[in-house]
């Protein structure tokens, strides 16, 4: 594979014949055929392989601190090491408009990259520490930002600046931080945040300006996502987290009641990822907004439970206790499930 990105990318897809390929690989323009078929085929498959979803997937489970700026940088550091690594593919794919069916191949990546920093950022958002905004489109700019940096330089040094990549990697990081951390928080003249006495006082207390008091409980339990989503939404894990609710299901739209009376209805319901629904105790005057997320780990599945719009102090406090059992409760039944 890498002979024949090495060809393409100095003479063109379309310049490069797989005799060329195979004399430069070592191999026989036989042996080629077989385990390729055609020269299109080999460069899907140097896309697939050398592209970065799998290797961001595993950032996110192992690099992720839960601080916005450090780890944007993170990601952008790692965004432009493998995009600097794969700088050859992308001058062959970007420049023939014949490979279009390889470059809408090659979306799943981004679409993945997406899907990992809109979840990190709802993550951040559900914990306090950003503030209420579109998720999903300060992902889209946080990546288009950086690709366009990237291309800026794919055929040549940028004319327009003279910056290096650490430095852009920096800047972003900062500039997204600044802009997306509640505003409690104060800037220091090194364009570091520095919490002040009001945010602290706020986290404590767990209260938000548009989602009242709110609590937010994490556990990494050891088996894959699949298990934990399963339990989570079978009957045996329904009864540990939603109650004694007869007949609920799982499923966007659907109501459910529990012999103690708790009430609501799932909003929202995505496989192997979260779910969203109105949840509201018997002796409550208003539903809850509940949200529970199953993440990969490093070692398991990590399993958030959050829970905003709560009335007050005491019933942030009494959640937080209800929450802190019910994951303990998930963890026991889980420990003897296959990894």
């Amino acid at each position: 594979m890498q002979a024949a990105i090495d060809l393409m990318a100095d003479r063109g897809f379309k310049g490069v014949s797989t005799k060329e390929i195979a004399a430069a690989a070592g191999v026989s323009e036989m042996t080629l055929f077989r385990r390729f078929g055609t020269k299109l085929t080999l460069l899907e498959h140097a896309v697939e392989r050398y592209h970065y979803a799998d290797e961001m997937t595993s950032a996110f489970e192992q690099k992720i601190v839960w601080d916005l700026g450090q780890d944007l940088r993170s990601i952008g550091r790692i965004y432009h090491e493998i995009m600097a690594r794969n700088r050859k593919l992308y001058r062959i794919v970007l420049k023939d408009d014949t490979l279009a069916g390889v470059r809408e191949k090659a979306q799943r990546h981004p679409k993945k990259l997406l899907e990992l920093l809109t979840g990190y950022l709802n993550e951040m958002r559900l914990a306090g520490k950003l503030v209420e905004t579109d998720t999903q489109m300060q992902a889209m700019t946080f990546m288009w930002m950086h690709f366009g940096a990237f291309v800026s330089r794919l055929y040549g040094g940028d004319p327009l600046s003279e910056v290096s990549m650490a430095d852009v990697v920096e800047s972003s990081a900062d500039l997204f931080a600044k802009a997306l951390t509640p505003h409690d928080a104060k800037w220091r003249s090194d364009g570091k945040m520095e919490k002040t006495a009001s945010h602290e006082t706020a986290s404590a207390v767990g209260k938000t300006k548009d989602a009242g008091y709110q609590i937010g409980v994490r556990r990494t339990v050891p088996v894959t996502v699949e298990a934990a989503w399963r339990f989570l939404t079978g009957a045996e894990g329904l009864r540990v987290w939603l109650g004694e609710a007869e007949g609920a299901v799982v499923r966007e739209g659907e109501n459910f009641a529990t012999r103690e009376g708790d009430s609501g209805r799932f909003t929202v319901v995505k496989p192997l990822s979260h779910m969203r629904l109105q949840w509201m105790k018997s002796d409550w005057e208003a539903p809850s907004t509940l949200q529970i997320r199953v993440l990969p780990a490093k070692q398991g599945a990590t399993i958030s439970i959050h829970q905003e719009k709560l009335s007050g102090p005491a019933a942030r406090e009494e959640m937080k206790a209800h929450w802190e059992g019910v994951q303990e409760a998930i963890r026991s039944l889980l420990e003897g499930e296959p990894r």
